[in-house]
């Protein structure tokens, strides 16, 4: 039966057809599936001497469209065929446990085989996906963060502040400490699982009929913009994987980029030299887009100055126009000054003893006046910032729990994040005994760690396998521990029982550490925090006490 208006083309059929009442274009012919039509009709456009791009857009957006339009929990294609995923199309993920895992298991797959799982392994495709899905990270503003360390912490805080002055933003970060839902937070609470799949699916669904292929971060960065899109943020703050210049993130278009600092890490990747791994960081510098640059050596910030000179970004200078004035600790917290411009804010007290995280509050901090001088925030009261600083929620960064022995958490994964914690752990607990639980990732420079946390004045050592599928054999971290510092190594495989060992060998008045990955502090946050509740008897970790 024909539809009043028209013949209609069929997916399966030849015969060319004028327009329909369903919305099918003149002049087309089927040939039998959608890429052959889509083939065709670009084709015909190139014969009428019509732009074959515009034509090819605006014919696969709403033929995909059509094809892919959700329904409750299945998903749609053409009217005339079942509302299922055939064997050569594709299979939706059906719960958040087959999302995760099956991600997991691409990402060690990708590491075992020597291949990174974040960064830069299909930069083309990731845009490509974007462009076809309607440019979900467009949507929304976007701030971009890139940096050797304190990424993730900058990030959080970042949209903690804009949170605070009434705005919705989500916050995309990796990797997570205790859960995937973690990467991908909607006003400050991770994304539901009902949610994560559906964003995974649409992605999932376009890559296989186009019959592409990304990597576990880049597929999740792409499953994020249309979260947020979903979720109608108006702010998007986005941590970079690896780099910058190449990875999966660089496709969005911020009204900001922040770049804390700049170390080695990941030299394999960025390069050798600190210059290498600045113009790498660098490449998230858009023109005309505001830019912060953190502490760090004269080389690479000539070469994020020129990049910034390059593009006629304007340029922000931790030290000159932002700045930490002053830090002090103050038990298992900080108290700082933070510089803006012209303006101080005094007595801002974070949730950590280390000296680096007032750094990052400035970072954030600063990104936030940029924005609310442009007019895209409103103002925050003083008061609210630092209630703000103070409650802000460090997950296993440089993370103080107090009890009896009291728990440091640290996700440091690079040597100048191990030196940073062994810095403040000597400070912070000068005279205290403490047990250091430790697992590093294969994929981390683990030997160039252990050297920067071997002098930490540790008093005893048990390493762990935590996750077993990526660790460092614990007996070579034990052996090379051994080397480099005189301190025993007990070796216990099992990260529970090795947790339990560690607060029986430190004592009640003693401090436990667990470091070398974030993973295993992730792992092991849930076991200190219970411990933590059951002494205090209080549900609540922040404390401002001196340390035991």
């Amino acid at each position: 039966m024909e539809p009043a208006g028209g013949r209609r083309s069929s997916i399966s059929g030849s015969r060319s057809a004028t327009r329909s009442s369903r919305g099918h274009k003149p002049g087309y012919r089927s040939t039998g599936r959608w890429w052959n039509q889509r083939v065709t009709a670009v084709n015909a456009s190139r014969r009428r001497g019509i732009n074959s791009a515009r034509v090819d857009r605006r014919w696969t957006s709403s033929l995909f469209r059509r094809m892919f339009t959700r329904t409750g929990e299945e998903v749609c294609m053409h009217s005339r065929r079942p509302k299922t995923f055939p064997p050569s199309w594709t299979v939706p993920f059906s719960s958040y446990a087959e999302v995760t895992n099956l991600l997991r298991e691409v990402e060690v797959a990708c590491i075992l085989g020597g291949r990174p799982s974040d960064g830069t392994v299909n930069f083309g495709a990731v845009s490509r996906c974007l462009h076809e899905l309607k440019r979900q990270d467009r949507a929304y503003r976007s701030i971009h963060v890139t940096g050797t360390n304190g990424k993730t912490t900058v990030s959080r805080m970042i949209g903690a502040l804009i949170r605070a002055a009434g705005l919705t933003v989500g916050v995309y970060t990796s990797p997570h400490v205790l859960h995937f839902r973690e990467r991908i937070a909607i006003n400050g609470q991770p994304i539901g699982e009902e949610e994560l799949v559906d964003a995974c699916n649409h992605v999932k669904a376009f890559l296989d009929v186009r019959g592409l292929r990304l990597a576990p971060f880049e597929f999740l960065t792409a499953a994020a913009f249309f979260a947020f899109r979903a979720a109608r943020v108006d702010y998007a703050v986005i941590e970079v994987g690896i780099g910058g210049r190449q990875d999966a993130t660089n496709v969005i278009a911020p009204e900001l980029s922040v770049i804390t600092n700049v170390e080695y890490d990941h030299t394999e990747m960025l390069g050798e030299t600190l210059e290498q791994i600045a113009a790498e960081k660098a490449g998230i510098i858009k023109p005309l887009t505001p830019v912060l640059c953190g502490p760090m050596p004269d080389g690479p910030r000539a070469v994020i100055f020129s990049r910034a000179a390059a593009l006629k970004a304007p340029l922000l200078v931790s030290g000159e126009d932002y700045d930490v004035k002053e830090f002090v600790r103050t038990g298992y917290t900080g108290r700082c000054t933070l510089q803006v411009g012209s303006a101080t804010l005094a007595g801002v007290r974070l949730a950590s003893p280390a000296p680096f995280m007032a750094t990052n509050a400035s970072h954030a901090l600063m990104a936030y006046d940029v924005l609310r001088r442009r007019g895209l925030v409103p103002e925050i009261d003083a008061g609210d910032i630092a209630r703000l600083f103070a409650e802000m929620d460090l997950s296993a960064c440089c993370e103080v729990l107090p009890g009896s022995p009291t728990v440091v958490l640290d996700s440091a994964h690079n040597a100048s994040a191990a030196t940073r914690l062994a810095t403040m752990l000597r400070t912070t607990f000068e005279g205290h005994r403490s047990v250091w639980l430790v697992s590093m990732c294969r994929d981390a420079p683990w030997e160039q760690m252990l050297r920067s946390l071997a002098g930490a004045g540790a008093d005893r050592v048990i390493v762990t396998c935590y996750p077993p599928e990526r660790a460092v054999a614990p007996q070579m971290i034990a052996e090379r521990w051994r080397a480099s510092s005189r301190v025993a190594a007990e070796i216990v495989e099992s990260p529970d029982a090795a947790f339990c060992r560690a607060r029986e060998a430190a004592g009640p008045y003693g401090v436990v550490v667990v470091t070398g990955s974030p993973q295993l502090g992730g792992y092991c946050r849930p076991l200190a925090t219970s411990f933590t509740a059951e002494v205090t008897g209080q549900p609540s970790l922040r404390s401002s006490a001196p340390p035991v």
